[in-house]
C-alpha cells in the first residue's frame, strides 16, 4: 500500500503566513525605537535604552555608566570636567546639557538596602539600584570644590562624603547627570 503524502491546505498555509508575519511585526516593535522602558524593581528608575537611566523620584536623567566603564579610565577630578564637555559635544544619548553632578544629587543615587555589585577589582560593594551598569567604581567625583586643591565626591559603599585632591585618580571616576527635560 503506498503512502499518500499530505498537502498543507490553503487555510493552513494562509495561518502560517500570519504568524510569520505577525512574529515579524512583533520583531520590530520590539526593536529600541518602540521598546518600553525597564523600570527597577521598586518603579524609581526607568532604563531608557539609550544610555541612560531617568530618576522618577528627583526628575534626574543620569548615564547608565559611570565614567570608567565608559571610557576605560579612572579620572581625576580635571578629568572629569573634560569627559563631561566630551559628552556635550558628542550628544550622547542626543542631549548636550550634561554635568558634573552635585554632593546632593550623587547622595540620591545610594541606597543602603541596595547592592549593585562590587567595585571592578575590589570587594568594595557598589549600593545603587542594580538598573545601573554593574562593576563601575565606588567613588564619585562631584561638581563641589574644597578650596583650591579639593574636590568632593561620595563613596558608594558606605554613603559618605569624600574630600580629595583634584588631581587624584584613585579608583575614581563621575556619573553624569542632567534634568530631565526631554
Amino acid at each position: 500500500m503506498a503512502k499518500s503524502i499530505l498537502y498543507p491546505s490553503k487555510s493552513e498555509d494562509l495561518i502560517s503566513a500570519f504568524l510569520i508575519a505577525l512574529f515579524l511585526l512583533l520583531g520590530i516593535l520590539s526593536s529600541s525605537v518602540y521598546a518600553i522602558p525597564v523600570e527597577s524593581a521598586d518603579k524609581r528608575y526607568l532604563d531608557n535604552d539609550d544610555g541612560t537611566i531617568t530618576d522618577t523620584k528627583t526628575g534626574l536623567m543620569w548615564m547608565k555608566k559611570d565614567s570608567y566603564l565608559h571610557s576605560g579610565h579612572w579620572l581625576n577630578w580635571h578629568e572629569v570636567h573634560e569627559y563631561v564637555r566630551q559628552l556635550n559635544d558628542e550628544r550622547f544619548a542626543q542631549h548636550s546639557d550634561w554635568q558634573l553632578p552635585t554632593r546632593e544629587e550623587l547622595k540620591t543615587l545610594y541606597e543602603a538596602e541596595k547592592i549593585n555589585s562590587s567595585q571592578v577589582g575590589s570587594e568594595m560593594k557598589i549600593h545603587t539600584d542594580p538598573i545601573f551598569e554593574k562593576n563601575g567604581t565606588g567613588s564619585l567625583w562631584s561638581s563641589e570644590v574644597n578650596g583650591n586643591y579639593n574636590a568632593f565626591g561620595v563613596v558608594f559603599n558606605t554613603g559618605a562624603v569624600f574630600n580629595s585632591n583634584k588631581k587624584s585618580r584613585s579608583r575614581k571616576a563621575t556619573r553624569a547627570v542632567r534634568i530631565n527635560t526631554n
